[in-house]
């Protein structure tokens, strides 16, 4: 099966094509075929892994496009975990979206684009080099602005769909500016091309720095890091398979695997590495605020993802890879839950507003129990899966960077802490909306129930993980795992306290800590802040513009004109006055020289006859004058 391993994707391909094709007639069991289709993709991923994990084979397939670029692709280690993650997770996504998008319309739409993303996924995990990485990392782009936009005609979807658009492509604007810089120092931008002539020395590191900066600027705004962040609660407004697709299974992970797989590169730069912790410690524990104050289901994991690949990034800079992709795995799964399970949960109150539900494990004993589930592990409480991995990106930071190390402990509390409060409010005390709680239909709890099983068990994943993509040096320490058991068991307690035993009222600490808690709510007011450049800028371009129009293009256009116009005043000067007047003058001496000849050729016959005898007599004359002369 690895020859063939560069095919995994068709499956996927094949199923969108149906889905065009026959989609106005199957509508919602369309998404059966896209289950095929990632079925199939997971079945070939899986039939690769005895030769890749067992026997350590990697494989490698190029073929010439034109001239001397090259379409190439591989399947290793890294990229095999990220193949079966992906399409598994698809697979469920897809299964959960047929319960949930049944009475929506425009479903062949629906299906067809979450086909496409899944496509593009896959393709950019298999690619070997940094263009095709491109090309379909802007298919995923499109593929997100399409998804959050689904309900389009609800105006603040529309405008997410366009903000997350317009601020991926500054990040992506900037990778693409690295991918060129790579290409300029290497000569190429192959993988292994790269990394060889890297490990060789081969290159200028002032360029590959900056490079390297690039490459981070497009991981910032697809993995939703500061400052490029603003996009991605906002994109909470397309459907709940839609939220679950992008945050746990695809397209936020992309730039934390460009990172894994060009972390020999990053390794080589220090300054770019310090700065991923700096930007990914800044990213966690801001998110991390903002979700304690919110009250929105969505909202609240979506600040949870950000916080979440703040600590990714954070191991990324601390030269953890390891811990980074083993988070994403564990991430992957348990966020998946957690946004299922709001659907389900949102389903059933009719509301996004976990303050309007309340008591819902009542109702929902599946949805309920497996977001609990999913809560300890995203907590990181042991033995649970959360716990290993973050403990794993903890012990990194405390050997790269002690300031980072304490923040992102803080940050953990306070997972803890809005987690729990989350489930509280939501799922505890008394019902405080008016709605008949019901458990979500089989599609959307099945789902739920598979992956809560991975969700608190992916830890075991570890120690298999760690020996596929190579051990790590880590400091010899207990203290980072002590410090944030220590952190998370705070978190749990201080958010029973408030909103399980309500030791006291959470209002009241809001009132009390107002210009902090407004802050928060307001995202520290980034948003406001992008608005007013943006606008400034624009009328500011629009100025510009008005400016260009007016005077330099209306002048030019206004000049070219008058130009003309005394270009048609001369032209008709030099008509009417040398050639008309060359003609009239011609004229006036022909009439001139008839006239003159008239008066001789007035049609009398003796006047001929005297002419012509005076013409006679002056011949002779000349005659008799030559012979004289002679």
């Amino acid at each position: 099966m690895l020859p063939y391993s560069y095919l995994i994707p068709m499956p996927v391909l094949v199923g969108l094509l149906l889905t065009l094709a026959l989609g106005h007639k199957l509508k919602l069991k369309c998404a059966f075929i896209g289950m095929a289709g990632t079925v199939c993709s997971f079945l070939m991923a899986a039939a690769c892994a005895p030769a890749v994990f067992g026997a350590g084979e990697s494989f490698a397939f190029s073929f010439a496009w034109f001239d001397d670029l090259q379409i190439s692709f591989q399947v290793d280690n890294l990229s095999l975990i990220l193949l079966l993650l992906v399409s598994f997770l698809a697979t469920l996504i897809l299964i959960y979206a047929y319960g949930y998008m049944e009475h929506e319309e425009g479903l062949t739409r629906f299906f067809a684009e979450v086909q496409l993303f899944v496509f593009a996924m896959l393709s950019m995990v298999l690619a070997e080099n940094l263009l095709q990485v491109f090309v379909f990392w802007e298919i995923m782009g499109l593929c997100s602005y399409l998804l959050i936009g689904f309900w389009f005609m609800k105006p603040s979807a529309a405008a997410a769909a366009k903000k997350a658009f317009l601020v991926t492509r500054v990040g992506d604007v900037i990778m693409l500016i690295g991918i060129i810089m790579l290409f300029d120092i290497f000569g190429s931008v192959n993988y292994h091309v790269m990394l060889s002539a890297a490990a060789a020395g081969a290159y200028d590191p002032g360029q590959l720095t900056i490079a390297m900066f690039c490459i981070f600027g497009g991981v910032i705004g697809k993995s939703a890091q500061f400052p490029l962040h603003v996009w991605l609660p906002d994109a909470m407004e397309g459907p709940t398979p839609v939220s679950a697709l992008i945050h746990a299974a695809t397209m936020v992970k992309a730039g934390i695997y460009l990172c894994a797989r060009l972390f020999p590169l990053f390794a080589l730069v220090p300054a770019v590495t310090n700065f991923m912790i700096v930007i990914g410690t800044i990213t966690a524990l801001g998110t991390a605020l903002m979700a304690v104050v919110n009250c929105d289901f969505k909202r609240i994991l979506a600040f949870s993802t950000l916080s979440q690949l703040g600590f990714m990034v954070v191991a990324l800079g601390s030269l953890n890879y390891v811990a980074a992709v083993l988070h994403l795995i564990n991430h992957a799964f348990f966020k998946a839950l957690l946004f299922m399970g709001a659907g389900s949960a949102i389903h059933c109150a009719g509301t996004n507003d976990i303050r309007q539900m309340g008591g819902l494990l009542k109702y929902q004993k599946v949805t309920g129990l497996t977001i609990l589930a999913a809560t300890v592990s995203i907590a990181g409480i042991p033995p649970f899966s959360g716990f290993w991995s973050k403990d794993e990106i903890l012990l990194a930071a405390y050997g790269a960077s002690p300031v980072a190390f304490w923040l992102l402990a803080f940050t953990s509390m306070l997972t803890a802490f809005y987690m729990f409060r989350l489930f509280f409010v939501a799922f505890c005390g008394e019902k405080r909306g008016d709605y008949e709680g019901h458990e979500s239909p089989f599609p959307m709890i099945f789902p739920l129930a598979v992956l809560a099983v991975f969700a608190l068990g992916s830890g075991i994943l570890t120690e298999p993980v760690t020996h596929l993509l190579g051990e790590v040096h880590m400091p010899e320490t207990h203290l980072p795992m002590i410090i944030s058991v220590c952190a998370v068991a705070l978190g749990v307690a201080a958010s029973a306290a408030v909103y399980y035993f309500r030791v006291f009222d959470p209002a009241k600490a809001a009132s009390a800590l107002k210009p902090l808690h407004t802050l928060l709510l307001n995202r520290y007011y980034i948003d406001r802040l992008y608005e007013k450049l943006s606008a400034l800028v624009a009328v500011n371009l629009a100025r510009l513009g008005d400016c260009c129009d007016r005077y330099v293009i209306d002048g030019v256009v206004n000049l070219v004109g008058w130009a003309s116009v005394k270009l048609a005043d001369f032209c008709r000067w030099f008509d009417y006055n040398v050639i008309d007047g060359a003609v009239r003058g011609f004229c006036f001496v022909v009439s001139g020289c008839g006239v003159y000849l008239r008066r001789y050729a007035a049609g009398g016959l003796q006047s001929y006859l005297g002419w012509a005898l005076a013409g006679v007599f002056v011949l002779l004359l000349a005659a008799m004058g030559g012979v004289m002369f002679l």
